[in-house]
């Protein structure tokens, strides 16, 4: 049983530091580009109007009123654009129309009529990983809005032999901070709403083959220690 457990404990170690490699690794690429002839379809207003940006979105800003401060961003690897009388604002985990609202207010001491537009030109490539007892762990690309449920589905599902599927961990990197989430499959697929659980860029899914008792404890051992540089915060997600 002991050999068990540290066998396990080594595989548990392997899929974390492989799932944090390849996130990496893939933030690093240079995004495919487009054929000559093949120009990209249509973003669907309602899926970008609830998605929140991210580092490497483009965005454009048209004012109804002052077109003279009309402009194209990209979100900064730090979340942030610059706009013009304004200086920096940050973007990153807002959507579109929270981003609006909070540029309107800061351009209502500027202007008499500071009514404008976010459209979003360009959605940087984002992905998840999906990983332990799911029939293909691996990357998921996200379209738009994507569910933990969703996710796992595009991974092939789960390894019902296996899967512990009351203690789906949810690994987020935020604020400087690696952050846990426990979901309650069993309850899901019951019919009870954790399927709600939208996910992140970077974030990491992971299906565990026993069940996890302290959630704090787990993230401590498993990733505190293989993830750097982050510290720990634990809330977690009640269906």
């Amino acid at each position: 049983m002991e050999r068990y457990r540290k066998r396990e404990h080594t595989l548990t170690r392997s899929i974390l530091i492989t799932a944090w490699l390849i996130l990496v690794l893939a933030g690093c690429q240079t995004a495919p580009q487009p054929l000559p002839m093949a120009p990209p379809p249509a973003a669907d207003p309602a899926v970008s109007s609830r998605t929140a940006l991210g580092p490497g979105d483009v965005i454009d800003i048209k004012f109804a009123y002052a077109s003279q401060f009309n402009e194209s961003q990209t979100v900064r690897p730090d979340g942030k654009i610059e706009l013009h009388l304004i200086g920096p604002v940050t973007a990153q985990g807002k959507t579109p129309d929270e981003l609006r609202e909070e540029i309107e207010g800061l351009y209502a001491s500027q202007l008499k009529h500071p009514q404008l537009a976010v459209i979003v030109r360009l959605f940087h490539e984002r992905r998840v990983y999906v990983g332990g007892e799911v029939n293909k762990p691996g990357l998921i690309q996200m379209p738009g809005t994507l569910t933990a449920l969703e996710a796992i589905m595009d991974a092939g599902g789960f390894n019902l032999e296996r899967a512990e599927i009351q203690n789906v961990v949810i690994v987020r990197q935020k604020d400087g901070r690696n952050i846990g989430y426990a979901l309650n499959f069993k309850d899901t697929l019951g019919g009870q709403d954790a399927q709600s659980f939208i996910l992140e860029p970077r974030d990491i899914v992971y299906v565990p083959r026993t069940r996890i008792a302290d959630l704090d404890q787990w993230m401590s051992q498993y990733v505190y220690k293989l993830l750097p540089p982050f510290s720990i915060g634990i809330p977690l997600y009640n269906n």
